[in-house]
């Protein structure tokens, strides 16, 4: 699935939030979701880090980045 970092590097993936810091804010990233654990594919390596919430996922490509027509 998709995320995309808001303006301090931080997702949501199933109502667990994960700061991944402001060096990838804005960035569009792929995390993998397992029962236990979610891995985060980054530009300096991938990140795993430990599930909270055992809801499902809602959204597959959520906060997609918007589409400007033309800038005037």
């Amino acid at each position: 699935m998709q995320r995309r970092a808001n303006s301090f590097g931080v997702i949501m993936v199933a109502l667990q939030t994960i700061s991944l810091g402001r060096l990838h804010a804005d960035q569009v990233v792929t995390v993998h979701v397992s029962d236990t654990t979610l891995t985060i594919d980054l530009d300096d390596g991938p990140r795993t880090v430990h599930r909270t919430t055992d809801l499902p996922v809602r959204s597959v490509k959520a906060h997609r980045p918007r589409k400007v027509d033309q800038v005037s």
